[in-house]
């Protein structure tokens, strides 16, 4: 069973040849709680809609499953690690 975990932190690190650098530490888990109660509304609408749509015989009707798959790709971002390096730079992001 695979666990759809969102991602908690991002961290975000800079750094130039010779000095030391700046990180920059991002609390994403601060953000999942007000997130959660806009997405309840949200997803009972695509309810709603993908039902109105489903009655009256339209092709497409698939709203709520757009909503819970892009909360799945949300979790997918979890694990990624980004460097990118120039002549006189280095960044490294990695959200957890």
């Amino acid at each position: 069973m695979t666990a759809y975990l969102p991602p908690l932190v991002i961290d975000v690190r800079v750094r130039k040849p010779g000095s030391k650098g700046r990180r920059l530490w991002l609390p994403l888990f601060l953000l999942w709680p007000p997130l959660l109660l806009l997405l309840l509304p949200v997803v009972v609408i695509a309810l709603l809609v993908d039902l109105a749509l489903l009655v009256s015989g339209a092709r497409y009707h698939h709203y709520t499953l757009l909503v819970v798959n892009s909360l799945k790709l949300l979790a997918e971002v979890r694990g990624t690690h980004v460097d990118a390096l120039s002549d006189d730079s280095l960044v490294k992001v990695d959200i957890y």
